[in-house]
């Protein structure tokens, strides 16, 4: 295991291909996009610190938390936006690709939810610039936010259909887990329904994986000192995940 120093800076690339959803003239296209994203994860306790075994564990759980929520969660995921939302969640139900929801379609954005969430699902680490490239074109889109206002990001009501009551109090890139979708209900019958049967499946089904991903490195870590300590098959991980359907 190798050792991570308070502020050491650890720079991440991955590779993804995200299926943007259009709607033109009331008919709607795919757009399968592969993209370059460069992460930048620095080592930030936010309690003083002597022990670099700490900062150690501690960073390398960021790091595979990143790892995860890309080729695990966002890759081969749909893009979606408020207005086609709902539809497009019903016609994708019974893909096992994931869903995500933005403000717009825009890789800009893109790049701003990227970084509220996994500044979200990080702890004791500060996330520097996320650049979005796409790999047709060559763009590259930067964001970077030292203060994490994310001022451009929209409320949970403003990420809903118009009119309809929102399931959660903040949109899913504040939420420490592996959703990225916002839902909904209708009405006030539709909203207690799904409260009362769903709700909590819902949340112990994408609170779930990261904690047992950071469980089962923190243990693995920590025995490594003694004697033998347990090895993780991440990529076997990854396979038993399940992401759940969004009701």
């Amino acid at each position: 295991m190798y050792t991570t120093l308070k502020n050491s800076n650890t720079r991440i690339t991955k590779e993804i291909i995200i299926n943007k959803i259009h709607l033109f003239d009331g008919l709607f296209s795919l757009e399968s996009i592969p993209y370059t994203i460069n992460i930048e994860i620095t080592a930030s306790p936010d309690e003083p610190t002597n022990d670099p075994k700490d900062i150690n564990i501690t960073h390398s759980i960021n790091f595979h938390k990143v790892n995860f929520l890309f080729d695990t969660i966002l890759n081969e995921s749909f893009l979606v936006g408020p207005k086609t939302s709902e539809q497009l969640l019903n016609l994708f139900s019974e893909f096992d690709n994931n869903v995500i929801l933005s403000p717009d379609l825009g890789e800009a954005s893109l790049g701003v939810m990227l970084h509220a969430k996994l500044t979200t699902i990080t702890k004791d680490c500060f996330v520097g610039a996320v650049e979005v490239i796409d790999n047709r074109s060559k763009v590259c889109y930067t964001y970077y936010d030292d203060e994490n206002n994310y001022d451009y990001l929209p409320s949970i009501t403003e990420m809903i259909i118009e009119g309809q009551m929102a399931f959660h109090e903040l949109p899913w890139w504040y939420r420490d887990d592996i959703s990225t979708y916002d839902g909904s209900a209708r009405d006030e019958e539709e909203y207690n329904h799904y409260i009362e049967n769903h709700f909590e499946k819902v949340q112990e089904a994408v609170t779930e994986p990261l904690q047992e991903l950071e469980s089962k490195l923190r243990e693995a870590m920590l025995g490594g000192a003694s004697t033998t300590g347990e090895i993780i098959d991440l990529e076997d991980f990854k396979k038993k995940t399940w992401k759940p359907k969004i009701i």
